[in-house]
Parts: structure tokens; sequence; C-alpha cells
């Protein structure tokens, strides 16, 4: 079989990941490392904002348990933009 190029290895994997569970997800992350750094800081802050606008909707609608999940995203989310914003300053 044909070696994938980085980029299709990247899109197996995401992939994979995407469809496995969270416990076998965190036994990879464990055994093959992974960081985040300033490089996400993007990503990060686009997913803040779009669950900080879905959390009204939830709320409306009375989807408490996705609501909940929401602002326990957002709570994490926000120290970790600042802990890398800091980072990125340094």
């Amino acid at each position: 079989m044909k070696q994938p190029t980085a980029d299709a290895f990247a899109h197996l994997v995401e992939q994979y990941l995407g469809l496995e569970s969270l416990e076998v997800t965190e036994e990879l992350l464990d055994l093959c490392g992974a960081s985040v750094d300033v490089r996400a800081l993007p990503l990060l802050r686009q997913r803040l904002h779009e669950e900080e606008a879905r959390l009204p909707q939830l709320e409306a609608r009375g989807y408490v348990r996705l609501r909940e999940k929401g602002e326990q995203l957002v709570a994490s989310l926000r120290p970790l933009i600042a802990a890398l914003e800091q980072e990125k300053d340094v």
C-alpha cells in the first residue's frame, strides 16, 4: 500500500478520532502526546464565540443539559484562551 501524504494521514487520523470514544482518544493522546499552543487560538476563539451564541438558543428551546454542557465548554475555553494569549505575548 502506498504511503499517504501528511495531509492525507492527518485526515485519516481526524476521521478516526471523530468516530472513536473519548476514552480511547485520551489513551492515544497519552501514548502519542499532544500539545495545544498559540496556533490553536483562532480555532479556540471561534469555538468560544459559537458556543456563546448557541447558549441563548438552547435555553429558549429548553435544552437544559445541552445548555449546561455549552456553559461548561465556555467556562473552560475562556481561561485556556487567556493562558495561550499570555504565552503568545511572552
